[in-house]
């Protein structure tokens, strides 16, 4: 394909994305419109036809595309026509049970501490497991997905504020309001040995061992013994001059 053809047609995907359904791909963009660009971009390496598009693809919208759809300020982008973006708007009634995957290693923090933000400033809760799964992979493979009980949560004090069709968000989700697989077994920690001790015990396995104190009496009892030899042998020499035969 044309380079500038393609570099039109990802200006209009942006546009999309960025002006008008960002719910629809998971993202939520700040007050003033902008996500950051390692985000946006994680979202549209899903999509088939792509998943090769880089930061510098998105520098060429702006200086090559006949009308530029977007800007970035530093690390984050954003729409130049933001007038179709949904805004966050409270929602009295918001669906039964919403959707979240979070990674494996936050899981056990999570069920102890709840919900908190993390990627943006709102807990991101889905309306669709699949979309919450697409999310979720996001972060790390495989994710781990929570059921979020809203009349449960509510009954706590959440309130929820619905962003475009498909995201809920909340400030903060109670660790009793949502349901997920159950927590991985600990594995039982083994008792520390004394690495002397084991070292002490390999070496001299099937021998007798002395303590300091016996091994000094053994070596004054050989020392003794080595003297008495000696003066037993000088008492024979004596005998023999002053006996001669």
């Amino acid at each position: 394909m044309n380079p500038l053809l393609q570099i039109e047609k990802l200006a209009k995907l942006a546009a999309y994305v960025l002006g008008r359904r960002p719910d629809e791909f998971g993202l939520v963009l700040d007050s003033e419109g902008y996500i950051a660009i390692k985000e946006f971009l994680k979202a549209i390496n899903e999509l088939d036809g792509w998943r090769y598009i880089r930061q510098n693809h998105l520098h060429e919208i702006i200086l090559s595309a006949r009308t530029p759809t977007i800007e970035t300020d530093q690390q984050k982008i954003r729409a130049k026509d933001r007038h179709s973006l949904p805004k966050p708007v409270y929602c009295e009634s918001p669906p039964k049970l919403l959707y979240i995957c979070i990674s494996q290693k936050s899981y056990l923090t999570v069920s102890e501490h709840g919900l908190h933000p993390t990627v943006y400033k709102s807990v991101a809760c889905a309306g669709s497991k699949d979309l919450a799964e697409t999310i979720g992979k996001r972060r790390g493979n495989p994710p781990i997905l929570l059921i979020i009980h809203t009349a449960k949560a509510m009954e706590k004090g959440v309130v929820f504020h619905q962003y475009g069709e498909t995201v809920f968000l909340a400030d903060f989700i109670p660790p009793d309001c949502f349901t997920g697989p159950p927590l991985p077994k600990e594995k039982p920690q083994e008792k520390p040995t004394d690495s002397t001790e084991a070292y002490r015990r390999q070496t001299h396995a099937g021998s007798f061992e002395w303590s300091p104190s016996e091994m000094n009496s053994k070596s004054k009892t050989k020392k003794k013994e080595m003297n008495w030899k000696k003066d037993k042998k000088r008492l024979r020499r004596e005998k023999k001059d002053f006996w001669p035969e």
